[in-house]
């Protein structure tokens, strides 16, 4: 199911050249007070980014906990390389490994943190947005819209916004849920 330009990267062999133009957009803010509880929250393929963060939030002093949910354990990927890193809850939509459910319905997320991190699936993304503006949670979602050129010309990935329309692959991929219209 691989796109044109996913198949010619897995074509790709030891010792071609690729042409990359990087870093785009604006990523996760670190900014927190010493000692604040931050959780990261995943789904689906939007776990894996999550794992990087982590690392991030760990070498900057915080003790970063991660919420991995998946449809069934077998779909859980890389949790001893999580648990390296900090504590993790698991939720399976089919109740094989730990709470039953979607995300949401983890216990953890009655408890107070300063701030989530979340990506995957959209839906996921907003019922996480409406937990946190529900108890008062700062929430950062990485947005996946569709994005062709990364500079903002093409305007394939614009989202609505509190300010206006803006492109994702330039104000984001990363957003405040504050700044989005998300209902």
């Amino acid at each position: 199911n691989a796109g044109r330009g996913t198949s010619a990267l897995m074509d790709m062999k030891s010792g071609d050249r690729i042409n990359l133009l990087l870093p785009l957009g604006k990523g996760f803010s670190t900014e927190a007070p010493q000692g604040a509880k931050l959780l990261l929250i995943g789904g689906g393929v939007g776990v894996a980014p999550l794992l990087y963060l982590g690392k991030v939030l760990k070498s900057e002093g915080f003790a970063p906990e991660f919420l991995l949910g998946a449809r069934t354990a077998t779909d859980l990927l890389s949790l001893d390389e999580f648990k390296n890193v900090g504590t993790v809850h698991v939720c399976t939509e089919d109740g094989s490994d730990g709470v039953e459910g979607f995300v949401t319905a983890h216990p953890c997320l009655s408890e107070s943190y300063h701030r989530y991190y979340c990506c995957g699936p959209a839906p996921m993304m907003k019922a996480v947005a409406a937990v946190a503006r529900s108890n008062g949670t700062d929430c950062e979602v990485s947005l996946e819209n569709m994005m062709a050129c990364g500079l903002g010309a093409c305007l394939c990935c614009v989202e609505k916004t509190v300010k206006g329309n803006v492109c994702v692959c330039t104000e984001g991929p990363v957003f405040n849920t504050n700044e989005l219209t998300w209902e």
